[in-house]
Order: structure tokens, then sequence, then C-alpha cells
């Protein structure tokens, strides 16, 4: 179970999903949770499981992490 981390706002819009290993599952995603256009929540499924192992929210968008969790973070992508 992971720890649960604050977002700029309560809903979430996948600017980016990839799949950066070509097993044709998601693995990455960068989601704007509060509307203005811009990422503020990353994860990243890192052992190809389909769960994400890995959340890094930027609160204050200055392109530094403001916290890293290990897990979903309470916010699991729908993909």
């Amino acid at each position: 179970m992971s720890d649960s981390v604050e977002t700029r706002g309560d809903d979430r819009t996948d600017l980016i999903v990839g799949d950066t290993n070509n097993d044709g599952k998601p693995d990455l995603w960068a989601s704007d949770t509060d509307g203005d256009g811009k990422a503020d929540l990353f994860q990243f499924d890192t052992d190809g499981d389909g769960k994400v192992d890995i959340t890094i929210v930027d609160r204050d968008q200055d392109g530094n992490p403001d916290e890293v969790v290990d897990g979903d973070g309470g916010h699991a992508p729908q993909v």
C-alpha cells in the first residue's frame, strides 16, 4: 500500500501516457490535476506489472519533485 499524496487539484487529465519498454502496456503517466494544462503528477510502472511503482508530485510546478512515494499515491491511473 502506498502513502497518499496531495496534488494541486482533484481532477486528473493524463497529458502523456507512454509505453517506454514497448510491451504494449502503459508504464509512464504525466497528469494535470488542476486543469491548467501542465503536468504536476508523474507516475511510473518500473517492473511492467501494470501497477504504478513510483509517484512524483510537483505541486509548485517548478520542475523539482515536492514529494516522491512508492506506489500510486492514492491516484491510480484509469488505464
